[in-house]
């Protein structure tokens, strides 16, 4: 019977008990952080396939298809393999008291290792969901850790501060595995020390690769495409294949170009380190603001900073409700748009009668949306 299971970890634990330990017979590498772990996981795994090997890759939100979360090859996991990885998973669902379940992101992490194993792959490219002590991807015994940069997201369930949030992200590491971490600020740096210390894990700062060998646009992806060298140098991979790996990685919603005249770029940015990255990134590319932003965001998300940073870019405010039932709406952001729309394809319809170069911002769940409604493929 499943009574008496606890939250958590340990939810999680009996799941994979049930499911026959499909995480034990995997090589994983563990990705935590509060931004740039898809971008990291993207270029690592690029450079595993341009050195022969066939990885899994785990990774969340989708944003169009369920398939994108669990890669294998480079490819999404096709529908049949899924299909009949997720079937024991449902049964023991339905089988277990309501109150008693695994979470959707519990159940599609143990999903994850039943493709894996079940495909055979050399590596796991394993993200976490948020946090890392106590997320449902830290049931693994990894070969090595990696640390993205930090910002201040979900400080009310991590703790507040660069402290907490450092504590929660480094609750990943396990015991002498190594650790590579981009910098953190010092409050972060000093609980990460003390911990690498306790468990005798080596570690190592990684600061930005120098040159930009890396497809995706940004300053910011130089930090991400260093920590996934590092761990490609720690493997012994030659040089070459790791720029090879690099070249060829693609990581879609970031900073991604879908018109040229006038320029329309979409971004997923959700929070204020990743808004201010990309109007940076802008900037650069386009040697001015963008003329208009279209954002729309989650409404547990601290929305006041990256609505001013938009703001203070002179540009018109597009505000886009979004049709997730955690969406916030425009009417109540403290920062009032210029116009307001009821959903992303409403927004992006405007946009295409009145072009002028456009920031698109705020959410996976909105980039996943104006992706479907232009029709892109990410799978």
């Amino acid at each position: 019977s499943a009574a008496g299971i606890r939250p958590g970890l340990e939810r999680m634990r009996w799941l994979l008990a049930r499911l026959g330990h499909p995480e034990r017979d995997l090589n994983f590498i563990h990705i935590a952080g509060t931004n740039g772990k898809g971008s990291t996981a993207a270029a690592l795994d690029s450079i595993l396939r341009a050195a022969g090997f066939t990885p899994g890759l785990y990774t969340s939100p989708h944003l169009v298809n369920f398939r994108e979360r669990f890669r294998v090859g480079g490819e999404p996991v096709n529908s049949h393999r899924l299909e009949r990885e997720l079937k024991p998973i449902l049964r023991i669902l339905r089988q277990t008291p309501v109150a008693q379940r695994p979470t959707f992101f519990e159940a599609a992490t143990a999903l994850a290792l039943k493709i894996f194993r079940s495909a055979g792959v050399d590596f796991v490219v394993w993200e976490t969901g948020l946090g890392g002590r106590l997320d449902a991807t830290n049931v693994v015994s990894p070969e090595l850790c990696l640390l993205t940069s930090l910002g201040r997201d979900h400080e009310e369930i991590l703790g507040e501060g660069y402290g907490n949030i450092g504590r929660e992200k480094a609750g990943i590491l396990k015991p002498r595995v190594p650790v590579f971490s981009a910098p953190w600020p010092a409050a972060a740096r000093q609980v990460l020390r003390r911990r690498a210390r306790v468990l005798r894990c080596p570690w190592k700062i990684v600061r930005p690769l120098a040159q930009k060998s890396f497809p995706l646009a940004g300053d910011h992806q130089r930090q991400n495409a260093a920590l996934a060298v590092a761990a490609a140098r720690y493997l012994s991979f030659p040089e070459e294949i790791i720029r090879r790996g690099l070249e060829g990685a693609r990581w879609p919603a970031r900073f991604m170009t879908l018109r040229n005249k006038p320029p329309l770029v979409l971004d997923g940015a959700h929070n204020e380190q990743g808004i201010e990255a990309a109007l940076r990134t802008w900037k650069t590319v386009h040697r001015r603001g963008p003329e208009r932003v279209i954002f729309g965001c989650l409404k547990d998300k601290a929305m006041q900073p990256m609505l001013e940073a938009i703001h203070q870019t002179g540009c018109e405010l597009w505000g886009v409700a979004l049709r997730a039932s955690r969406g916030s709406d425009p009417l109540t952001w403290p920062v009032s748009p210029d116009r307001f729309f009821a959903s992303p394809k409403e927004a992006m319809e405007a946009e295409g009668k009145n072009p002028r170069p456009t920031l698109v911002i705020g959410s996976l769940v909105l980039a996943g949306e104006v992706l479907r409604h232009r029709g892109v493929k990410v799978a």
